[in-house]
């Protein structure tokens, strides 16, 4: 018996589609499987990525924390820079403030060294003067003798003024010459009080190391030497701590009394010598020199062998170089006056 058409078809048609289903179901479990190693691969990458994103977020945290760090030390290191250029600063001023106290006090430090040897030097001229008991005597003296020498050259100015006001026609070189005589006069009058009253006060010293030949050099150019006079410097320059303005006068008194003694004519030699202690300026001259009984008085106030003079010239230089802690002396064959100072590194100069 011949099946249906119809159902064979059907058959056939159930068949194959079993047959079509199977590989389905195979297919789908292949792709199932599949499915399920790239879901494995997949999980797989993204724990590798959750892992290195978690490195690399560690990373960048200790990134920030290392960058946070050096910013915080930076800036610890700026404030710590303005805090050093700030005491940098300060410690500039402190150590020129330093300086310039301890050159105050080295200096303040000399000039109480040198005050306490005058003021003892003082103390005892004055119980000196005390016990002889001159010293009314010495004023009455001093007294005189200043009239005396004012006396003469106001005379003279009086004269001559008195003739100027009453000869209005009087020629121009007589004018001349009545005025030169005023002004000689005025000029007379003018150095012997000056004199007076360098002897009769005591300045302070303005104490500066100075170049001797310097001193020397400005006392020349503070009087005239006749073209006759031979005038030498000798020896090395030496530096002493001195009040160069003191000091030049002394120079121009002792330079004026030596080309004064030789007349006009022969020479003048200034020595420059370093002896142990001191150091030794020398004024020498070609002259005939002090005689031995003057020349203990040659210091003395008002004392003077000149026919003008108020005789203080060298009590004054005397006293001038004292008070600088050195001393003044005389000597003959040659006539020579010696200035001694004080050496720098050894100084016991004294001021008032």
């Amino acid at each position: 018996m011949e099946r249906d058409p119809v159902l064979r078809d059907l058959t056939e048609i159930s068949v194959n589609a079993l047959k079509d289903l199977e590989l389905a179901r195979k297919e789908l479990k292949e792709n199932d499987l599949q499915m399920q190693e790239m879901n494995k691969l997949a999980n797989e990458r993204v724990n590798e990525m959750s892992r290195v994103n978690q490195q690399l977020q560690d990373k960048i945290s200790f990134v920030e924390n290392m960058t946070k760090s050096i910013q915080e030390k930076n800036e610890h290191l700026q404030k710590e820079l303005k805090i050093t250029e700030t005491e940098k600063i300060n410690y500039g001023k402190l150590n020129a403030m330093l300086k310039e106290d301890l050159t105050k006090v080295i200096k303040k430090e000399k000039e109480l060294s040198i005050k306490q040897i005058f003021l003892e030097k003082k103390v005892k001229e004055q119980a000196e003067n005390l016990l002889k008991g001159e010293k009314m005597s010495i004023i009455g003296t001093f007294t005189s003798r200043l009239a005396h020498d004012i006396r003469n050259p106001l005379s003279k100015l009086k004269m001559s003024h008195d003739i100027l006001c009453n000869s209005p026609n009087m020629p121009v070189l007589d004018k001349v010459k009545h005025q030169q005589r005023i002004e000689s006069a005025i000029s007379n009058m003018t150095h012997i009080i000056e004199d007076v009253l360098e002897f009769v006060r005591m300045s302070e010293l303005d104490m500066k190391e100075t170049s001797l030949k310097t001193i020397i050099q400005s006392s020349l150019e503070g009087i005239t030497v006749p073209s006759s006079v031979k005038l030498e410097i000798k020896g090395d320059d030496k530096a002493t701590l001195c009040d160069s303005r003191k000091l030049e006068a002394v120079f121009v008194n002792l330079l004026t009394n030596a080309v004064e003694a030789i007349r006009g004519k022969g020479h003048v030699t200034v020595k420059i010598m370093e002896n142990e202690d001191d150091v030794e300026i020398c004024f020498e001259d070609s002259g005939s020199g002090i005689i031995p009984s003057l020349q203990a008085k040659i210091f003395e106030p008002m004392f003077t062998t000149k026919q003008h003079g108020t005789g203080l010239g060298l009590a004054i230089c005397k006293m001038i170089v004292e008070q600088h802690g050195g001393k003044l002396t005389y000597k003959n064959k040659p006539s020579t006056f010696s200035v001694h100072m004080p050496k720098i590194n050894n100084s016991k100069m004294v001021a008032q």
